[in-house]
């Protein structure tokens, strides 16, 4: 039996890594090329054209085949990180408010730890680990289900910490868990090879890198994954990070704590009075003018009178009376192209779904900082 030295493993690996680094960047400066030239020939040709259709599929297939090169480039990449203290509750935040679930009947269910959990890592990297995880979970409810996201600290000590093959200590654990289809003994050993798909036929598309990259970054990041799953009932997957020493909670914030600031109108709607009165404070804060609705009918109103002068709408979802979606749907007949934000607690339901797919611009979850409100505005609003 042949036996590899360390210092082989490690050469081999770099090898591996260098050449999926060069791999991914020839192929996407080749399917810029393929794109551009696709793109072009689509702007000369009518849509009744039998081409049409075939320059569509190409563009498609350049920008799937886009997303793979991505993978390698990610997967050469994935131990360059750049460390700076964050709060996870707010990267995971990040992540879900940016979920697409058109087109899936899942309830999203979060549940954040009212506490920060400052962790010390790369803020892009650990949100393509979250993002990588929850998009798998997606996959595994073809027919719908429950998306579970929750934040928490965690002491891992002695016995335990030694079956993760960690530092005994406190840890910040980022767990998504769906009721798909789940996994048994032998798939749950291979999910995280390269290019594995435990059902080519039901995820032609998931063969890819997604989970690998995810455990090499956590891996880096001096944390584990740790896996559950059962046949039709689910898996969950819990991200385990070590939290960071106290000494890092006095440091100077970063980019992501940075008020932005606005000057358009918005029209905030929400039943509860006290809402109303620390959104307006907000808004006032942050530069934009504000008008305020009690109720469903309220909004209407004042959106009917002053449309032209509200850039905005924040809406609540639960209200005596009109309910938001019932808002939202009498709205959009005021104007098809009105921009509303949804503010929600931590459950996005098939309701607020259906406005999602009706053309709500995104949605923020309560409770959120003034930091995370400035920014979701200034996304709206562009």
């Amino acid at each position: 039996m042949e036996h590899i030295t360390t210092a082989t493993q490690f050469e081999k690996t770099d090898a591996v890594e260098a050449l999926a680094n060069g791999i991914a960047h020839d192929v996407n400066n080749l399917l810029t090329a393929i794109k551009g030239h696709a793109s072009l020939m689509l702007n000369n040709v009518n849509p009744t054209d039998p081409l049409y259709g075939h320059i569509i599929e190409i563009l498609s297939s350049v920008d799937k085949g886009s997303d793979l090169a991505n993978q390698l480039l990610g997967f050469a990449m994935a131990d360059e990180i750049y460390l700076t203290r964050m709060d996870a509750n707010r990267l995971v935040r990040s992540v879900v408010e940016t979920l697409n679930l058109k087109g899936h009947r899942i309830i999203l269910d979060v549940s954040l730890d009212a506490k920060p959990l400052i962790i010390k890592g790369d803020p892009e990297k650990i949100k393509q680990v979250v993002a990588a995880i929850v998009d798998n979970a997606l996959q595994a409810m073809p027919d719908g289900g429950k998306l579970s996201v929750r934040t928490e600290a965690a002491a891992i000590l002695n016995g335990t910490a030694d079956a993760f093959e960690l530092e005994s200590g406190f840890f910040c654990k980022i767990t998504i868990s769906d009721t798909g289809i789940g996994m048994n003994r032998d798939t749950l050993g291979k999910i995280f090879k390269a290019f594995y798909s435990h059902d080519h036929n039901q995820f032609p598309e998931k063969k890819g890198l997604g989970l690998t990259f995810a455990k090499k970054i956590v891996k880096h990041h001096n944390g584990v994954i740790d896996v559950w799953s059962s046949l039709n009932v689910g898996s969950s997957f819990s991200i385990i990070l070590p939290l960071a020493e106290h000494k890092y909670l006095d440091e100077m914030p970063s980019a992501q704590d940075e008020l932005m600031l606005g000057h358009e109108s918005v029209l905030l709607v929400d039943d509860e009075q006290r809402i109303l009165n620390v959104g307006r404070t907000i808004c006032k804060a942050l530069g934009y003018t504000v008008f305020t609705a009690a109720s469903g009918k309220e909004a209407l109103k004042i959106y009917a009178e002053k449309k032209n002068d509200i850039n905005v709408v924040v809406l609540d979802m639960i209200m005596p009376g009109m309910d938001g979606l019932a808002v939202f749907i009498a709205l959009k007949k005021l104007n098809p192209d009105i921009k509303v934000l949804l503010s929600t607690g931590y459950a996005i339901d098939e309701n607020a779904q259906a406005m999602l797919r009706q053309g709500c611009k995104g949605y923020i979850l309560k409770p959120y900082s003034v930091v995370d409100f400035s920014h979701k505005l200034r996304e709206i609003l562009g």
